[in-house]
């Protein structure tokens, strides 16, 4: 097996985990923001800093779950891409 098959094999690979994590991730996030917004819905209207803080801390975690979606759907188009053109 050439070099050029097994470098398009593993971007293949890589391609499909990515892809693959990307969905588990969805699944996560989906839960993660029902959960979220429960916890969210029960400190509303809270004057405490800790609150506050907790609700900022969820919704960042949320916001970087989202962009770790991204990054891995981008990530597996490219090496399919990349893959398909070598």
């Amino acid at each position: 097996m050439s070099d050029i098959t097994r470098l398009k094999e593993q971007l293949h690979h890589v391609s499909t985990e990515a892809r693959q994590a990307a969905g588990g991730l969805g699944g996560f996030q989906n839960k993660f923001g029902q959960s979220s917004a429960q916890v969210q819905a029960l400190i509303a209207g809270s004057a405490t800093g800790a609150d506050r803080q907790i609700s900022e801390v969820l919704d960042a975690a949320g916001r970087a779950v989202g962009q770790a979606i991204e990054a891995l759907q981008i990530a597996s188009a490219g090496c399919a891409n990349y893959a398909n053109q070598i």
